[in-house]
């Protein structure tokens, strides 16, 4: 009996290791799944928009788990689209000073967090990282945008000018239209400082950037009519609405500063050639008007009827009343007239210009979208109530 219980020993020692080795399998098994639960709540919450859920989700899943790199870098992503600035700075920053991170991982991290900086305004420290990882092969481009971004934000067009300049062919077709609007607002500032050479000189340099830049011919025409250089004017007025028939707004009011006698048969003309390429509302309603000064309200109305048959609009319409109006007794007029006070109080207040990138709208013309940032991304509203 007892040589068989010395037998029995061995095996009673390797069932117990075995016993052990299953349970903390087991241990470790659960502790891992209670991670990957939380992460997916984490996942879930953050699908169905509750952000505030899913950012403590994944806190305590960093917190509890040795988490990934891209998991860390989505976290941060997320604080900071939510304006969570410090937590997203600390995080990357933990994530810099991490040494079981590789030198990819860290410059992925550095470059989070120079958008940390960017986004929180503490521009100086975002540029101090940026210019450190353009100088990366691997970084280059995306720190290139950045520093575009930053400078922008800065209102540092000539350094933003360099910028592009030296990373022209790494960043793509696409910075030839930026580096012409940089030259605009350079030649805007020249224009109101008075210095109308140096102006000049930088809506070429745009137009040398991007020959399809609106702004550039706009801006010059501006400068010409302020020097009574009309004719000069009204040829980069229309080059302007033949690139982009959407500027149709702008144009209109510069093209009506070309002329100081409306009854000039050139102004029916040019009219009529804006109306054809660009089909806006207020250029028409304008050359009704005309045709009515030298052919009379029959002839203005035909026209009239036609235009709206083509392009029901409220500007139209309003100016289909004006004409109605002459033909009314005294009590049929008022009675009109109040209707066209409504619609044109309506026309007022509706937005003429509307950003075609993110919807963002207003009744000024911004060559930069305030909303999105796009460059000029904001056009001339379209609908019954726009243009």
């Amino acid at each position: 009996m007892l040589e068989l219980l010395f037998l029995l020993l061995p095996l009673a020692a390797v069932y117990g290791y075995y016993m052990g080795r299953s349970s903390l399998r087991a241990k470790k098994l659960s502790s891992k799944n209670r991670h990957s639960s939380t992460y997916l709540r984490g996942v879930e919450y953050l699908l169905s928009n509750d952000q505030d859920k899913a950012v403590d989700n994944f806190i305590a899943y960093l917190n509890a788990s040795d988490p990934t790199v891209e998991t860390r870098l989505a976290l941060g992503n997320l604080l900071r689209q939510r304006g969570e600035f410090d937590r997203a700075i600390a995080l990357h920053e933990k994530m810099v000073e991490d040494r079981e991170v590789d030198e990819i991982e860290r410059e992925l991290a550095l470059l989070e967090l120079a958008k940390d900086f960017l986004n929180a305004g503490v521009f100086n420290k975002a540029e101090e990282l940026l210019t450190q990882l353009v100088t990366i092969p691997r970084q280059r481009v995306q720190s290139a945008k950045l520093l575009l971004k930053l400078y922008e934000r800065e209102g540092d067009y000539k350094q933003a000018l360099a910028v592009a300049d030296e990373h022209k062919e790494e960043i793509g077709d696409f910075i030839k239209g930026r580096m012409a609007e940089y030259w605009c607002e350079l030649g805007v500032r020249s224009a109101n400082k008075g210095d109308v050479a140096e102006a000049e000189s930088c809506f070429r340099k745009a137009l040398s950037c991007d020959g399809s830049c609106v702004r550039a011919r706009l801006e010059t025409a501006e400068l010409m009519l302020r020097r009574s250089r009309n004719s000069e004017a009204l040829v980069l007025i229309k080059e302007a609405y033949a690139v982009d028939p959407s500027c149709s707004l702008l144009c209109l009011e510069l093209l009506q500063r070309c002329f100081a006698n409306k009854a000039d048969p050139d102004y029916r003309f040019a009219l009529e050639d804006l109306v054809h390429r660009t089909s806006s509302a207020q250029a028409m309603a304008e050359l009704v008007r005309c045709t009515e000064q030298s052919s009379g309200t029959d002839d203005a109305e035909a026209m009239l009827l036609k235009f709206l048959h083509d392009k029901p609009n409220l500007k139209l319409f309003s100016a289909l009343m004006e004409l109605r109006s002459h033909c009314l007794d005294a009590q049929e007029n008022e009675a009109l007239m109040q209707l066209k006070s409504l619609i044109d109080a309506q026309i007022v207040q509706s937005p003429r210009f509307s950003c075609r990138k993110c919807g963002f709208e207003s009744s000024v013309m911004f060559w930069q979208c305030p909303s999105c940032r796009g460059w000029e991304t904001m056009k001339t509203k379209n609908g019954i109530d726009g243009d």
